[in-house]
């Protein structure tokens, strides 16, 4: 028998720990904290309208919506509404730990992240559900306490991850590890008064010479008052190249899906075809993971001690039913890059040492073909092939999206050179295979559609404004594809951007995708001095892969707080 480091009733409390931590890797559980301004002045106020945070004003039991804020005289003025059912659950929150809320394609509590809770003194409100017009004077308010997310312990609970079903709670007990976040711009869209998250842009174009175009899906944004609203925000220590900004509004009938493949060529599918196979490397089904859409998704994660691949590649093979002859098919799936991913090229960087700003310019001047091949080599990028006569033939790749949301993704293929296989249990099959390095991606769903494409428009749409905090006009950066950029160069900065609705067109649907181009650069200040024996090895295609495969065992051992035990329930 193994020795446990916990007591029967420690070991109940392990496991459902456990249960936590597992449902946390689905990515739909986040933390917020709590910051308290003690003295609330007119700029504090001014500052929170302009970033379009949700007043909520507090007076003993009592809450309302502020609503309409303004300042006169030094008093704060506004309108008070009756607090919406949905923001009652966060009134009262946790000033010294962490707090969660839920963020998931079905569930989503994000917008606590916008709340500001103002508490004055009593007697100062009247005791009504709603109240016009109300003026209060600065010096009756106690207090403010502003709601931000809780960036490094949200992003250690997404990094639990298992092998199998490993009994391991990763730091829980003794506080997880907070990574160093490296991502791309973040997109935010305008819904009724809030903003909701919507994605990253070019991701992994980490330097000029990997300057791309970006086509993002924006399900459910919808005009307010004829206008799309959105914002480009830089959240890290990077510096952004944005050259291009534009809405893309396809015009299809209610009867089809559409979606731009990563050249920007827009396909249409209405039947999409579940897998009817889905094996791992390691031989197991993960059919239940990606056949539908519940963000229980496969991790690209099995040791290499199982699957046999020395770079610590994982494999996913689909079995797809086909018409008779089948010879055009659109691949669709639903993925993301892993936080995990993001941490080890972070630490990935570090070798680099107090050259790293050195090494990112010269990767800038790099030919691009390079850079990519380097991408690909090392399976950042989800490799697809294609089932033929003479073995696994490569079809093309998708390429990095950042690890803070799925995509839905679309590549064409061409079927004429498949092996086409019958089975009485399947029937007639072609196989697709998805190559990842490990813990690279996140795979949700997967289909096949072999329908034609239908008629569609778009409207491409320019902005009419794109307005920094700042209040600088960067518009004319945004609205072509050339040599003027505009340059988040600072951690906070952001771009409100509009664009005007398209004409609507009598009995079809929009879908809304955001059309970006440009890159960007992390930035950093390490000390050391490169470890330049370890960055040859890099040159190695594979190495990333299993340089990630050793971080994680490593992880895994240093923040293990109790041992496999088979008595766990």
């Amino acid at each position: 028998m193994k020795k446990t480091l916990f007591s029967t009733g420690r070991r109940i409390t392990a496991a459902f720990l456990i249960l936590i931590l597992l449902s946390f890797i689905n990515g739909c559980m986040f933390y917020y904290k709590v910051q308290t301004v003690d003295t609330v002045t007119p700029q504090a106020i001014q500052k929170f309208d302009s970033l379009n945070k949700y007043l909520i004003l507090h007076q003993g039991s009592s809450a309302w919506h502020l609503s309409n804020p303004g300042i006169t005289d030094n008093m704060l003025s506004g309108d008070l509404l009756v607090l919406p059912e949905n923001r009652w659950k966060f009134l009262t929150t946790d000033k010294k730990g962490g707090n969660r809320y839920i963020n998931s394609g079905k569930y989503n509590e994000s917008y606590v992240l916008d709340e500001v809770h103002l508490y004055v003194m009593d007697s100062i409100v009247p005791s009504l559900l709603t109240y016009d017009n109300i003026r209060i004077a600065f010096s009756t308010i106690k207090k403010a306490e502003i709601y931000l997310k809780a960036k490094g312990r949200t992003n250690a609970s997404w990094l639990i991850p298992m092998f199998g079903v490993p009994a391991v709670a990763i730091g829980l007990t003794f506080g997880i590890i907070a990574l160093t976040k490296s991502s791309c711009p973040l997109i935010y869209i305008k819904r009724g008064n809030d903003y909701t998250f919507a994605g990253e842009i070019f991701g992994g174009a980490v330097y000029a010479s990997l300057e791309r175009h970006d086509y993002m899906p924006l399900p459910g944004f919808k005009p307010l008052k004829n206008r799309y609203v959105l914002k480009i925000v830089n959240g890290l220590p990077e510096v952004q190249y944005i050259n291009l900004a534009e809405l893309w509004i396809v015009n299809h009938t209610g009867n089809i899906s559409v979606l731009p493949d990563r050249q920007g060529i827009v396909h249409t599918f209405s039947k999409p075809e579940s897998p009817v196979a889905a094996l791992s490397l390691a031989n197991s089904n993960l059919l239940p993971l990606v056949k539908t859409k519940d963000q229980r998704c496969f991790l690209f994660d099995e040791d290499p001690l199982k699957t046999g691949d020395t770079c610590a590649f994982n494999t996913v093979f689909l079995t797809f039913p086909v018409p008779e002859k089948p010879d055009y098919g659109k691949f669709i799936i639903t993925a993301g890059n892993s936080i995990w991913g993001d941490y080890t090229y972070g630490e990935f960087t570090k070798l680099f040492g107090n050259k790293y700003g050195e090494w990112i310019k010269k990767q800038g001047k790099e030919p691009a073909e390079k850079n990519s091949r380097w991408k690909l080599d090392q399976r950042f990028a989800l490799m697809i092939y294609l089932e033929t006569e003479t073995g696994w033939q490569f079809v093309d790749y998708f390429d990095l999206i950042g690890p803070l949301g799925a995509r839905d993704l679309v590549m064409p293929l061409d079927l004429g050179r498949a092996l086409i296989k019958n089975t009485p249990d399947q029937g007639t099959t072609i196989r697709i295979k998805l190559e990842s390095g490990f813990k690279f991606w996140d795979l949700d769903y997967a289909a096949m559609d072999f329908s034609k494409d239908k008629d569609f428009t778009i409207d491409r749409v320019t902005p009419i404004t794109a307005i920094t905090e700042s209040g600088k006009n960067v518009t004319q950066s945004l609205t072509q594809s050339d040599s003027l950029w505009y340059i988040q160069e600072k951690t906070g900065e952001e771009c409100l951007v509009i664009f005007r609705d398209s004409p609507d067109q009598r009995n079809l649907k929009k879908s809304v995708f955001l059309h970006t181009k440009g890159y960007y650069e992390h930035v950093r200040d390490y000390p050391d001095p490169p470890d330049k024996k370890q960055l040859q090895t890099f040159l190695i295609p594979g190495r990333f892969s299993k340089f990630s495969y050793d971080n994680y065992r490593e992880f895994i051992k240093n923040n293990r707080v109790f041992a496999e035990d088979p008595k766990l329930p």
